[in-house]
């Protein structure tokens, strides 16, 4: 089932054009609410937000929720919640974090959920709990001593195993930064198999595309032309019967006073002719003699129109036979299809809130079913030709014949011809602007045109329930995460593997992703975009230097390819920068958020300080070496067409916050980095623990 419709919620489509996208790509934006929270909102649904965050790859954002109902004496003993609150609490202040980069604050947090959890029911929650602890445990002791230590590492790596497949799942995906050595290989081992599955698990390929498409709109039936005019139209029409009509009747009984023989000629002329005429003038001006009626006959957004004219053109040519000559035959013959199908499908769904990317399905269905039709030989009709040449012919003999008609009676009775000149031009006039020629038409064509109209919105729900039913099984936010996440630990792998390295070799890595060119988008209502398409940046820190692999990824089947490497030493760093640029919700107000290297005398703290309200356009890291060669990687990159709803709530950048933190680190103290990193740790621990002391607290 799509994911929207498990939330009971129609999906929301907006158009996204980021930097790397290109106009006419469009994404996707799900309407749903399991990101969406309010301040007044109780305790049990900010929790639940929070697990949802978390599962949608944005810890911090979970993290930052789970410590507001904690504040408020959520799940404190002896609640049942308080084991499960617990172990999401540490999970996600883990998630996407290095073990060097961790803080007082962080370790304050596990502490908290340590003692949350401390009286808590001995049930899996627990018992997943114990494992997170007991991890953190040993690597902090590992960092202390520089050592391992087996029988505690075994003891963990036991209670590990005992844990179900689900819980194990999520220990793997949220700590892979934070795992290094013997940890890493033990999880390396057991995980080699799993990890290769879960990335084509549950037909990925079959399903990644669906998550891209938006809900189909439903169709709309096609109105037809009821036979009819307005007052005005009829007055129109009969006054133009009646001086047509009558400047008729007068030339043909001046004509019949000169020749009877003449007269009854010219009648039958007149009626071959007109006859030709009728039959084929619909053919030449299908806009005036559609069967259609507009539903919307007012002016219609240019812009909407313009991009529904650009997706029929679009499906069409995809239909396009490879071969050159019948190729342009095609598009000679598709050419009034196409300006019809568009032409309907703007006056249909032209009404707000209708997004042209939701009836694409409809105009590729649309080509598909006339492709079929032009190859099997169904529009070759004979008729049209006919139509097509018998206009000239009809037309040349009616206004030959009443030419004639009227030069042989002007030469008896010229003023009398004057008059039945002037019949005849203002009844045509009048016949026209009152549309009795389309009136006559309709009644004609009406049965046929109903039955059509029948038929064809027949088809098209037949064809919707289909698509439908088609995209059911669209994958939620949380397989996407799940699936990108083994994908990183996956090429982790691989380039550890190139370059000759073990977990033992690897102080620390860092894996970033960005949007590959032409990727298509979609993202859930308060979450970040997922993208087709990646490039995906890793980077391996070593006692040696720095190695690093980009690929590009593309999502629905999980192959990489396009593959670039570099090796650089810590010394050969010239310089480093990250700069974001956003828009910050402070009192109701939008504000632009200047770049990082704009904003002179601004502290970690500060930075830390301008979320939750600010939202980050992109984020772009740029490392140059000193041969010059830049290192640049723009690891967020939105539209500003998300902004428009003031209730969206902003994005988690844990991904890239996590990574970047890293990196800016590796780029400010080079191959210190990790003792410095270790230091500053060490001297809020130290920090910590007194203010603890005073205040009599377990930190």
């Amino acid at each position: 089932m799509s994911p929207a419709r498990r939330e009971g919620r129609s999906a929301e489509v907006r158009n996204e054009a980021g930097g790397n996208a290109t106009i006419g790509v469009q994404g996707v934006v799900y309407g749903d609410v399991r990101y969406e929270v309010k301040s007044e909102d109780p305790p049990e649904r900010k929790f639940w937000v929070a697990k949802n965050c978390l599962a949608g790859g944005m810890p911090r954002r979970a993290e930052e929720l789970i410590q507001e109902v904690f504040q408020v004496g959520f799940a404190r003993p002896p609640s049942t919640l308080a084991n499960e609150v617990a172990f999401h609490w540490v999970l996600a202040v883990l998630g996407d974090r290095s073990f060097e980069l961790l803080g007082h604050e962080e370790f304050g947090d596990i502490e908290r959920a340590r003692t949350l959890a401390a009286d808590g029911p001995a049930d899996d929650w627990r018992r997943a709990l114990d494992v997170l602890l007991e991890l953190v445990d040993c690597l902090r002791l590992q960092e202390r001593t520089g050592r391992d230590h087996p029988e505690r590492l075994d003891a963990c790596f036991a209670g590990f195993d005992g844990l179900s497949e689900s819980l194990r799942e999520e220990i793997r995906r949220h700590l892979d930064l934070i795992l290094t050595g013997a940890i890493q290989d033990h999880l390396d081992a057991r995980f080699a198999e799993v990890v290769r599955r879960a990335r084509t698990a549950d037909r990925r390929e079959e399903r990644v595309w669906k998550f891209f498409e938006p809900e189909p709109a439903e169709p709309q039936p096609i109105p037809v032309r009821e036979p009819g005019l307005e007052v005005l139209q009829q007055t129109a029409a009969a006054g133009g019967a009646l001086l047509g009509g009558g400047a008729l009747i007068l030339s043909f009984a001046l004509l019949a006073l000169l020749s009877v023989k003449a007269a009854v000629i010219v009648g039958v002329v007149l009626v071959a002719g007109g006859g030709l005429l009728a039959f084929c003038l619909p053919s030449h001006f299908p806009k005036r003699y559609s069967a259609f009626a507009p539903r919307n006959p007012g002016p219609k957004d240019p812009d909407f129109a313009a991009r529904v004219e650009e997706i029929v053109r679009r499906q069409f040519a995809r239909r396009a036979p490879e071969d050159a000559l019948r190729g342009a035959g095609w598009h000679v013959a598709m050419g009034r299809f196409r300006a019809r199908l568009a032409e309907e499908l703007v006056d249909l769904y032209s009404r707000p809130g209708t997004e042209p990317s939701t009836i694409e399905w409809l105009a590729d269905w649309h080509a598909k079913k006339i492709a079929r039709r032009w190859r099997s030989g169904e529009l070759r009709d004979t008729r049209r030709v006919v139509k097509w040449l018998g206009v000239v012919p009809g037309a040349g003999v009616t206004a030959f014949t009443v030419l004639s008609m009227l030069w042989k009676i002007y030469q008896s009775e010229p003023r009398i011809t004057q008059v039945a000149v002037g019949g005849f031009l203002g009844g045509a006039l009048l016949l026209a602007l009152g549309r009795a020629d389309v009136h006559l038409w309709s009644r004609i064509t009406y049965t046929r045109n109903r039955s059509e109209a029948e038929t064809r919105t027949r088809e098209e729900r037949e064809a919707y329930e289909r698509r439908v039913a088609l995209l059911d099984d669209r994958p939620d936010d949380a397989d996407m995460v799940r699936w990108l996440d083994y994908d990183k630990i996956y090429l982790r792998r691989l380039a550890m593997n190139q370059h000759g390295l073990a977990n033992r070799d690897v102080v620390a890595h860092a894996v970033l992703t960005e949007a590959a060119p032409q990727a298509r988008r979609a993202r859930f209502s308060n979450g970040p975009p997922r993208f087709s398409a990646y490039r995906v940046w890793i980077f391996l820190f070593t006692l040696d230097g720095v190695r690093e692999i980009n690929v590009r990824l593309d999502f629905p089947t999980g192959i990489a390819q396009d593959q670039q490497r570099i090796e650089f030493r810590y010394d050969v760093i010239a310089a480093a920068r990250v700069t974001e640029v956003g828009l910050r919700f402070d009192d109701g107000h939008r504000e632009i958020i200047l770049p990082r290297a704009e904003r002179p005398g601004e502290g970690a703290k500060e930075r830390r300080d301008a979320g939750p309200s600010s939202f980050i356009l992109f984020q772009e890291f740029r490392l140059t070496l000193t041969s010059g060669e830049p290192i640049s990687i723009t690891v967020e990159n939105l539209d500003g067409a998300i902004l428009e709803d003031d209730q969206n709530r902003v994005p988690d950048d844990s991904e890239f916050t996590g990574a970047l933190r890293i990196l800016e680190a590796v780029a400010a103290d080079g191959r210190d980095w990790i003792a410095r990193a270790r230091k500053r740790r060490d001297h809020r621990d130290h920090r910590g623990h007194a203010h603890a002391s005073s205040n009599g607290d377990r930190p």
